[in-house]
């Protein structure tokens, strides 16, 4: 009466269907999210950040420092608030904070 090797087959299908739509779903939803990355998630990661593109450290990122950070090489001239031609340590803080919102 019952083919048990067919409602397991079927079982199987509803089973990699069921997986298949919720892994399609979130993927989407991921694709979607035009948010950017989450930012170093507290000041010493921040800082170590800093320090690493700090080549000279000279306690500043000059423009050419800064392009071994793309994100900040993009926004340098917002990031550099007071214009001095360099983002000091309180200016890459404050930008780096800034973005997680």
């Amino acid at each position: 009466m019952f083919d048990r090797k067919r409602i397991a087959l079927f079982e199987a299908r509803s089973v990699m269907l069921f997986a298949t739509l919720t892994l399609g779903t979130a993927g989407a939803t991921f694709a979607q999210d035009s948010t950017l990355p989450d930012a170093p998630a507290n000041n010493s990661e921040i800082s170590a950040a800093f320090a690493t593109a700090d080549k000279d450290a000279s306690g500043s990122l000059s423009r050419e420092e800064a392009k071994s950070l793309p994100a900040v090489a993009e926004s340098f001239a917002q990031i550099d608030v007071n214009k001095d031609g360099a983002i000091s340590m309180a200016e890459f803080m404050r930008a780096m904070k800034g973005s997680k919102g």
